[in-house]
């Protein structure tokens, strides 16, 4: 019953921070990240980076924390199905009472907190199927610890090397509610669980040019307990990227490339962010080319409040511009 409350609680936190959205989102976390196209892990600065480059603790200033949520999906009325999910998940037996059209739904959440090059944060992400006779939701949970240590000092503006650690606790459950339109059966399937480890790497060249690599899962952490037909989260990821900031034009580019567990080729990632008016405002675009099948393309903004930070940002997936995905974040540094 916890985690079914749990799940209520993320997916109205999301509710509350989105409209009318839909499509996948493959990047969940962050909302600059989203915006440039998830090409994240040569530039990451924030509280987020226990996720995207555990090194980029090692560039964050002293304190910092943020949240950030996604969702997407495929559906015309995502508040129906999110309203629908939650009833369900409460009392299954509202299957009965809920008339909805075949939709999907995706979603993500973040909070995170770092002191100095040590952050720690709890996230969330989830996808399934609702209709009027079934949901189908897979879920997982993911502890993060995450340490960077900067092994080389910049000495002035040029070459330094920090590296990082996120050891993280994952795991997974499938829920499945579905009804006959007299009884409802319920399934609740472990999909296994365990503790990982992701490293990174950062190069700040100069205070312009940096680089960054992470392997994610170094340590796969599921364990043998659940059904490995269900387990799509432990696979190991490779991801090198690099950026070019700019701050007398306020311009900053970036770019990844990422393996894809289980297909052939890789991932590119690619984002440009511009901020105007003394870095008050910031305007990002962003293309991801997923494989040979998949594009996003994506845009945001950012407003400067000093250090604190709001961003949103939106996505669309292989030109459907009436299904986007959002992702809305807070973020501050000081």
């Amino acid at each position: 019953m916890q985690r079914k409350l749990c799940l209520c609680l993320i997916l109205f936190i999301i509710f509350l921070f989105s409209s009318s959205l839909t499509a996948d989102a493959f990047s969940y976390y962050n909302a600059r990240a989203f915006a440039l196209g998830g090409a994240y892990t040569g530039i990451v600065d924030d509280y987020s980076a226990i996720i995207y480059n555990p090194a980029g603790l090692a560039h964050t200033g002293l304190v910092g924390l943020g949240l950030g949520s996604s969702l997407g999906g495929e559906t015309d009325n995502i508040g129906e199905v999110i309203s629908g999910v939650r009833k369900i998940l409460v009392d299954p037996e509202k299957i009965l009472e809920i008339d909805i059209e075949p939709a999907s739904i995706e979603y993500g959440h973040l909070t995170g907190v770092r002191f100095g090059t040590l952050g720690a944060g709890i996230s969330f992400q989830g996808r399934g199927n609702i209709d009027g006779s079934e949901l189908d939701l897979t879920h997982y949970n993911t502890f993060n610890l995450g340490y960077a240590y900067r092994v080389l000092e910049p000495f002035g503006d040029v070459a330094s090397l920090s590296l990082g650690f996120n050891a993280k606790y994952l795991e997974g459950n499938h829920y499945l509610y579905s009804t006959d339109g007299e009884s409802v059966e319920e399934e609740h399937l472990p999909l296994g669980n365990g503790f990982g480890v992701d490293f990174g790497i950062m190069i700040k060249l100069t205070d312009i040019i940096s680089v960054g690599a992470k392997v994610d899962n170094v340590i796969q952490p599921f364990s043998n307990d659940g059904n490995i037909d269900y387990i799509k989260g432990s696979e190991r990821v490779y991801t090198v990227g690099a950026g070019i900031n700019l701050p007398l034009i306020g311009l900053t580019a970036t770019t990844d490339l990422s393996s894809i567990p289980h297909a052939s080729g890789t991932a590119f990632r690619a984002g440009i962010e511009k901020r105007f008016f003394v870095g008050l405002l910031a305007l990002r675009a962003g293309l991801a080319q997923e494989g040979p099948d998949t594009r996003y393309l994506t845009g945001g903004l950012g407003l400067n409040f000093g250090p604190v930070k709001a961003d949103l940002a939106l996505g669309f997936k292989n030109g459907v511009w009436d299904e986007p995905s959002a992702v809305f974040g807070i973020r501050a540094n000081f």
